[in-house]
Protein backbone atom coordinates (compact mmCIF):
# COMPACT_ATOMS: atom_id res chain seq x y z
CA UNK A 1 0.00 0.00 0.00
CA UNK A 2 2.66 2.17 0.84
CA UNK A 3 4.45 2.09 -2.53
CA UNK A 4 1.04 2.20 -4.26
CA UNK A 5 0.57 5.73 -2.66
CA UNK A 6 4.24 6.43 -3.41
CA UNK A 7 4.18 6.07 -6.84
CA UNK A 8 0.47 7.72 -7.11
CA UNK A 9 2.17 10.85 -5.26
CA UNK A 10 5.09 10.83 -7.82
CA UNK A 11 2.57 10.53 -11.08
CA UNK A 12 0.28 13.72 -9.76
CA UNK A 13 3.68 15.84 -9.23
CA UNK A 14 4.69 14.72 -12.52
CA UNK A 15 1.16 15.38 -14.30
CA UNK A 16 1.22 19.03 -12.41
CA UNK A 17 4.29 19.85 -13.42
CA UNK A 18 3.32 19.31 -16.92
CA UNK A 19 -0.02 21.34 -17.06
CA UNK A 20 2.05 25.02 -17.10
CA UNK A 21 3.93 24.13 -20.22
CA UNK A 22 0.51 22.62 -21.72
CA UNK A 23 -1.54 25.76 -21.05
CA UNK A 24 1.29 27.69 -22.98
CA UNK A 25 1.27 25.12 -25.70
CA UNK A 26 -2.51 25.52 -25.88
CA UNK A 27 -2.18 29.15 -26.39
CA UNK A 28 0.38 28.98 -29.21
CA UNK A 29 -2.37 28.14 -31.28
CA UNK A 30 -5.40 30.86 -30.77
CA UNK A 31 -6.19 32.98 -33.63
CA UNK A 32 -4.07 36.07 -32.02
CA UNK A 33 -1.28 34.15 -31.83
CA UNK A 34 -1.28 32.48 -34.54
CA UNK A 35 -1.18 35.85 -36.48
CA UNK A 36 2.65 35.32 -35.55
CA UNK A 37 3.69 31.75 -36.05
CA UNK A 38 6.66 31.50 -38.23
CA UNK A 39 4.48 29.94 -41.20
CA UNK A 40 7.22 28.07 -43.94
CA UNK A 41 7.03 27.40 -47.62
CA UNK A 42 7.79 23.82 -48.92
CA UNK A 43 8.45 22.29 -52.07
CA UNK A 44 5.58 20.21 -53.09
CA UNK A 45 6.26 16.91 -54.21
CA UNK A 46 4.33 14.17 -56.46
CA UNK A 47 4.81 10.80 -55.39
CA UNK A 48 2.57 9.01 -57.57
CA UNK A 49 0.10 9.50 -60.06
CA UNK A 50 -3.75 8.50 -58.52
CA UNK A 51 -5.13 8.16 -62.31
CA UNK A 52 -6.02 10.20 -65.02
CA UNK A 53 -8.63 10.64 -67.87
CA UNK A 54 -9.95 13.26 -70.37
CA UNK A 55 -10.32 15.91 -67.33
CA UNK A 56 -8.08 15.75 -65.24
CA UNK A 57 -4.44 14.51 -64.06
CA UNK A 58 -5.08 13.31 -59.86
CA UNK A 59 -1.39 12.86 -58.25
CA UNK A 60 -1.10 12.15 -54.57
CA UNK A 61 1.72 14.22 -53.04
CA UNK A 62 3.40 15.24 -49.90
CA UNK A 63 4.11 18.83 -48.65
CA UNK A 64 5.99 19.96 -45.24
CA UNK A 65 4.34 21.95 -42.30
CA UNK A 66 4.95 22.54 -38.87
CA UNK A 67 8.24 20.66 -39.79
CA UNK A 68 6.01 17.52 -40.61
CA UNK A 69 4.71 15.68 -43.70
CA UNK A 70 0.92 16.57 -45.12
CA UNK A 71 -0.03 14.29 -47.56
CA UNK A 72 -2.65 15.56 -50.68
CA UNK A 73 -4.77 15.11 -53.87
CA UNK A 74 -3.47 17.62 -56.60
CA UNK A 75 -6.09 17.30 -59.36
CA UNK A 76 -4.81 19.33 -62.18
CA UNK A 77 -7.30 19.86 -65.50
CA UNK A 78 -6.10 18.07 -68.76
CA UNK A 79 -6.06 21.51 -70.34
CA UNK A 80 -2.91 23.49 -71.73
CA UNK A 81 -1.13 24.60 -68.04
CA UNK A 82 -1.83 28.59 -69.37
CA UNK A 83 -5.72 28.04 -69.75
CA UNK A 84 -5.89 27.24 -66.05
CA UNK A 85 -7.84 29.63 -63.96
CA UNK A 86 -6.26 29.00 -60.44
CA UNK A 87 -5.77 26.47 -57.55
CA UNK A 88 -8.73 25.98 -54.80
CA UNK A 89 -7.39 24.49 -51.75
CA UNK A 90 -9.94 22.05 -50.62
CA UNK A 91 -10.25 21.53 -46.73
CA UNK A 92 -12.22 18.66 -46.27
CA UNK A 93 -14.79 17.96 -43.35
CA UNK A 94 -14.45 14.83 -40.60
CA UNK A 95 -14.06 11.35 -42.57
CA UNK A 96 -13.75 8.60 -40.59
CA UNK A 97 -10.55 6.81 -40.69
CA UNK A 98 -11.64 3.33 -41.69
CA UNK A 99 -11.75 3.59 -45.62
CA UNK A 100 -10.00 6.68 -45.98
CA UNK A 101 -8.23 7.51 -48.92
CA UNK A 102 -6.33 10.62 -50.02
CA UNK A 103 -8.70 12.98 -51.29
CA UNK A 104 -11.78 11.52 -49.62
CA UNK A 105 -14.57 13.84 -48.76
CA UNK A 106 -13.62 16.46 -51.81
CA UNK A 107 -13.37 14.79 -54.72
CA UNK A 108 -17.05 14.75 -56.08
CA UNK A 109 -17.14 18.52 -56.11
CA UNK A 110 -13.57 18.97 -57.57
CA UNK A 111 -14.48 17.07 -60.34
CA UNK A 112 -16.93 20.47 -61.58
CA UNK A 113 -13.67 22.46 -60.93
CA UNK A 114 -11.71 21.05 -62.85
CA UNK A 115 -14.24 20.09 -65.66
CA UNK A 116 -14.41 24.55 -65.26
CA UNK A 117 -10.84 24.66 -65.56
CA UNK A 118 -9.34 24.96 -61.87
CA UNK A 119 -6.84 23.11 -60.35
CA UNK A 120 -7.82 21.88 -57.08
CA UNK A 121 -5.63 20.62 -54.11
CA UNK A 122 -6.94 18.56 -50.95
CA UNK A 123 -4.68 17.85 -47.86
CA UNK A 124 -5.17 15.11 -45.47
CA UNK A 125 -4.68 16.47 -42.28
CA UNK A 126 -2.33 14.81 -40.16
CA UNK A 127 -3.45 11.52 -38.45
CA UNK A 128 -4.87 10.96 -42.36
CA UNK A 129 -3.44 9.14 -46.16
CA UNK A 130 0.81 9.64 -45.75
CA UNK A 131 0.42 12.51 -43.23
CA UNK A 132 2.23 12.63 -39.99
CA UNK A 133 0.27 11.46 -36.60
CA UNK A 134 -1.42 14.24 -35.06
CA UNK A 135 1.09 16.23 -32.53
CA UNK A 136 0.21 16.74 -29.07
CA UNK A 137 -2.15 17.94 -27.49
CA UNK A 138 -4.43 16.21 -30.14
CA UNK A 139 -7.43 18.93 -29.07
CA UNK A 140 -5.82 21.80 -31.08
CA UNK A 141 -6.11 19.65 -34.60
CA UNK A 142 -8.32 22.39 -36.22
CA UNK A 143 -5.51 24.79 -35.38
CA UNK A 144 -3.11 22.20 -36.75
CA UNK A 145 -5.59 22.31 -40.09
CA UNK A 146 -4.90 25.78 -40.29
CA UNK A 147 -1.37 25.99 -39.96
CA UNK A 148 -1.28 23.39 -42.40
CA UNK A 149 -3.75 25.18 -44.90
CA UNK A 150 -1.85 28.84 -45.02
CA UNK A 151 1.49 26.67 -45.26
CA UNK A 152 0.18 25.42 -48.18
CA UNK A 153 -1.64 28.81 -49.29
CA UNK A 154 2.12 30.33 -49.00
CA UNK A 155 4.13 27.50 -50.73
CA UNK A 156 1.23 27.64 -53.89
CA UNK A 157 2.25 31.75 -54.05
CA UNK A 158 5.64 30.66 -55.86
CA UNK A 159 5.13 26.58 -56.07
CA UNK A 160 7.81 24.35 -56.15
CA UNK A 161 6.64 21.04 -57.89
CA UNK A 162 8.82 18.11 -57.86
CA UNK A 163 8.41 14.61 -59.20
CA UNK A 164 9.40 11.42 -57.84
CA UNK A 165 11.84 9.83 -59.95
CA UNK A 166 8.92 6.58 -59.50
CA UNK A 167 6.51 8.84 -61.30
CA UNK A 168 6.49 7.87 -65.09
CA UNK A 169 6.90 10.18 -67.59
CA UNK A 170 3.86 9.37 -69.75
CA UNK A 171 2.01 10.08 -66.25
CA UNK A 172 3.65 13.60 -66.07
CA UNK A 173 0.92 16.49 -67.17
CA UNK A 174 3.19 20.26 -66.94
CA UNK A 175 2.22 22.62 -64.25
CA UNK A 176 2.01 26.47 -64.08
CA UNK A 177 5.13 27.91 -62.80
CA UNK A 178 2.04 30.19 -60.82
CA UNK A 179 -1.37 30.00 -60.50
CA UNK A 180 -3.43 33.23 -61.65
CA UNK A 181 -5.60 32.92 -58.42
CA UNK A 182 -5.30 30.99 -55.29
CA UNK A 183 -9.27 29.98 -53.47
CA UNK A 184 -10.17 28.40 -50.77
CA UNK A 185 -13.27 25.84 -50.06
CA UNK A 186 -14.13 24.59 -47.15
CA UNK A 187 -16.63 22.24 -45.77
CA UNK A 188 -18.03 21.41 -41.98
CA UNK A 189 -14.84 21.55 -39.98
CA UNK A 190 -13.05 22.50 -43.08
CA UNK A 191 -14.93 25.34 -43.04
CA UNK A 192 -13.90 26.08 -39.57
CA UNK A 193 -10.19 26.27 -40.62
CA UNK A 194 -10.87 28.15 -43.75
CA UNK A 195 -12.67 30.41 -41.02
CA UNK A 196 -8.92 30.76 -38.65
CA UNK A 197 -7.45 31.05 -42.22
CA UNK A 198 -9.14 34.42 -43.29
CA UNK A 199 -8.11 35.62 -39.86
CA UNK A 200 -4.74 34.08 -39.41
CA UNK A 201 -3.83 35.25 -42.91
CA UNK A 202 -5.29 38.38 -43.58
CA UNK A 203 -5.21 38.77 -47.07
CA UNK A 204 -8.50 39.14 -49.14
CA UNK A 205 -8.56 35.25 -50.25
CA UNK A 206 -12.18 34.28 -52.15
CA UNK A 207 -13.59 31.33 -49.99
CA UNK A 208 -16.74 29.48 -50.54
CA UNK A 209 -18.03 27.65 -47.04
CA UNK A 210 -20.59 25.00 -47.70
CA UNK A 211 -21.92 24.57 -43.40
CA UNK A 212 -18.70 25.57 -41.79
CA UNK A 213 -18.55 25.02 -38.01
CA UNK A 214 -19.03 28.17 -36.91
CA UNK A 215 -19.36 27.87 -32.95
CA UNK A 216 -16.71 28.98 -31.37
CA UNK A 217 -13.68 26.89 -29.81
CA UNK A 218 -13.94 25.22 -26.90
CA UNK A 219 -17.42 24.57 -27.34
CA UNK A 220 -17.37 22.92 -30.35
CA UNK A 221 -14.74 19.80 -28.60
CA UNK A 222 -18.08 19.74 -26.24
CA UNK A 223 -20.46 19.46 -28.98
CA UNK A 224 -18.90 17.10 -31.38
CA UNK A 225 -16.00 15.07 -28.70
CA UNK A 226 -18.88 15.32 -25.76
CA UNK A 227 -16.34 16.38 -23.51
CA UNK A 228 -17.65 18.99 -21.32
CA UNK A 229 -15.08 17.78 -18.50
CA UNK A 230 -12.06 19.19 -20.44
CA UNK A 231 -14.26 22.62 -21.88
CA UNK A 232 -15.05 23.72 -18.62
CA UNK A 233 -11.40 23.28 -17.55
CA UNK A 234 -9.92 24.93 -20.55
CA UNK A 235 -12.52 27.89 -20.05
CA UNK A 236 -11.14 27.79 -16.47
CA UNK A 237 -7.35 28.19 -17.24
CA UNK A 238 -8.16 30.57 -20.53
CA UNK A 239 -10.45 32.91 -18.40
CA UNK A 240 -8.64 35.80 -19.98
CA UNK A 241 -7.79 34.90 -23.78
CA UNK A 242 -10.82 32.55 -24.05
CA UNK A 243 -12.12 35.29 -27.21
CA UNK A 244 -8.63 34.34 -29.11
CA UNK A 245 -9.61 31.36 -29.93
CA UNK A 246 -12.93 32.61 -30.88
CA UNK A 247 -14.31 32.41 -34.31
CA UNK A 248 -17.06 35.57 -34.20
CA UNK A 249 -14.80 37.46 -32.01
CA UNK A 250 -11.63 37.73 -34.52
CA UNK A 251 -14.00 38.53 -37.87
CA UNK A 252 -12.07 42.16 -37.76
CA UNK A 253 -8.94 40.15 -38.45
CA UNK A 254 -10.55 39.36 -41.77
CA UNK A 255 -9.11 41.55 -44.30
CA UNK A 256 -11.10 44.37 -45.85
CA UNK A 257 -12.49 42.87 -49.40
CA UNK A 258 -12.81 39.37 -48.98
CA UNK A 259 -15.25 37.91 -50.70
CA UNK A 260 -16.87 34.97 -48.97
CA UNK A 261 -19.58 32.80 -50.01
CA UNK A 262 -22.01 31.16 -47.08
CA UNK A 263 -23.53 28.68 -47.86
CA UNK A 264 -26.01 26.64 -45.58
CA UNK A 265 -28.90 23.95 -46.06
CA UNK A 266 -32.30 24.11 -43.94
CA UNK A 267 -31.95 20.22 -43.58
CA UNK A 268 -28.46 19.67 -42.04
CA UNK A 269 -28.18 17.54 -39.00
CA UNK A 270 -24.54 17.92 -38.34
CA UNK A 271 -24.50 21.94 -38.19
CA UNK A 272 -27.61 23.52 -37.39
CA UNK A 273 -28.70 26.78 -39.69
CA UNK A 274 -28.42 28.76 -36.66
CA UNK A 275 -25.01 28.25 -36.31
CA UNK A 276 -24.34 30.47 -39.66
CA UNK A 277 -27.02 32.59 -39.05
CA UNK A 278 -25.14 33.80 -36.35
CA UNK A 279 -22.22 33.81 -38.35
CA UNK A 280 -24.02 35.91 -40.89
CA UNK A 281 -24.95 38.59 -38.57
CA UNK A 282 -21.76 38.97 -36.71
CA UNK A 283 -19.93 39.58 -40.19
CA UNK A 284 -23.02 42.22 -40.89
CA UNK A 285 -22.10 43.87 -37.26
CA UNK A 286 -18.39 43.71 -38.61
CA UNK A 287 -19.13 45.26 -41.62
CA UNK A 288 -21.47 48.17 -39.95
CA UNK A 289 -18.45 48.72 -37.54
CA UNK A 290 -16.05 49.39 -40.69
CA UNK A 291 -18.20 51.30 -42.72
CA UNK A 292 -18.44 53.88 -39.58
CA UNK A 293 -14.23 53.87 -39.42
CA UNK A 294 -13.91 53.65 -43.13
CA UNK A 295 -12.45 50.58 -43.43
CA UNK A 296 -13.31 47.99 -46.32
CA UNK A 297 -15.55 45.55 -45.46
CA UNK A 298 -16.28 41.68 -45.52
CA UNK A 299 -18.00 40.93 -48.97
CA UNK A 300 -20.61 38.55 -47.72
CA UNK A 301 -22.97 36.43 -49.85
CA UNK A 302 -25.35 34.31 -47.67
CA UNK A 303 -27.23 31.72 -49.44
CA UNK A 304 -29.63 29.33 -47.38
CA UNK A 305 -31.00 26.21 -49.59
CA UNK A 306 -34.08 24.83 -48.14
CA UNK A 307 -34.02 20.94 -47.67
CA UNK A 308 -30.85 20.74 -48.68
CA UNK A 309 -29.00 18.22 -46.09
CA UNK A 310 -24.98 19.05 -44.69
CA UNK A 311 -23.30 18.22 -47.73
CA UNK A 312 -25.97 21.02 -49.75
CA UNK A 313 -27.68 17.77 -51.52
CA UNK A 314 -29.72 17.69 -53.75
CA UNK A 315 -28.79 21.43 -55.39
CA UNK A 316 -24.80 20.72 -56.77
CA UNK A 317 -26.58 21.91 -60.08
CA UNK A 318 -26.86 25.17 -58.65
CA UNK A 319 -24.23 25.48 -55.94
CA UNK A 320 -21.40 23.81 -57.89
CA UNK A 321 -21.61 26.30 -60.62
CA UNK A 322 -22.21 29.00 -58.22
CA UNK A 323 -19.39 28.26 -57.04
CA UNK A 324 -17.47 28.46 -60.10
CA UNK A 325 -18.97 31.75 -61.08
CA UNK A 326 -17.68 32.96 -57.71
CA UNK A 327 -14.36 32.22 -57.78
CA UNK A 328 -13.97 33.31 -61.29
CA UNK A 329 -15.62 37.09 -60.27
CA UNK A 330 -13.51 37.66 -57.27
CA UNK A 331 -9.99 38.04 -56.52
Amino acid sequence: MGLMKTTLAVFLLLLTSTLPAQERNFDNYSIVNLQNYPFRTSPITIQRLAFKNDTQYAYNVIFTSMGLTVSARLSVPAINPQDIKGIVIMLRGHQGQRGYYTGRGTENPARRYLQNGWAVIAPDFFGYGSSSPTPAPWEMHQFYCTINAVELYKSLQQPVFRFDSAVAQADRTALPSNFKKIVLWGHSNGGQAALHFLQVIREPVSTVLWAPVSIAFPENIAHFNRNTEWVRRFRENHTRTIDDFSLLKNLDKIAPGTAILLEQGTRDTAVPRAWNDALAAAINTENNRRRQAGIGIINLRYEVYTNADHNLNPFWNTVLPGNIRFWDSNQ
